[in-house]
């Protein structure tokens, strides 16, 4: 009987280290898959720059820039036309292209501890044209200026 609970007991020690594995597996894989997206490449002393895609002549250009104080425990989660294009964490400036037309840019603090929605801006891209922004507090919204 001795022997049966000390065998159970090493299985069910080795079924948690087999868990914890196959956590340790699904952390690793889910922020692969959250910054695939994500290029970024360095831009000397002014930091990194995300970007969405190769930019093209009948393109418009869409910089966003975080202030400093954002928050250093906070990410700025980018979205256009509600698909998530970049991950900023402090010190990071988003640059992509954009097609001429008009689109919604989204930006989301995370974690977002006072359950905001979206701060969300409209453009209507021209070619050739550059459009930039910075995110910021104003009071307990962010918003893009």
């Amino acid at each position: 009987m001795k022997q049966n609970l000390i065998h159970n007991g090493l299985s069910l020690l080795g079924m948690k280290r087999y868990n914890y594995h196959i956590c340790g597996l699904l952390i690793v894989a889910l922020a692969c898959f959250t910054f695939s997206g994500c290029q970024t490449s360095n831009t000397g002393a002014s930091g990194s720059t995300a970007s969405m895609a190769a930019p093209s002549k009948n393109a418009g250009r869409l910089i966003i820039q975080r202030v400093p104080d954002l928050g250093t425990a906070e990410v700025l989660n980018i979205s256009i036309d509600g698909k998530q294009v970049a991950t900023l964490p402090r010190g990071q400036t988003y640059s992509g292209s954009l097609s001429p037309g008009q689109h919604v840019v989204s930006v989301l603090a995370i974690p977002n501890a006072l359950h905001l929605l979206p701060t969300q801006k409209r453009l209507s891209v021209q070619a050739g044209q550059t459009y930039n922004f910075t995110a910021m507090w104003q009071g307990n919204r962010l918003v893009l200026m």
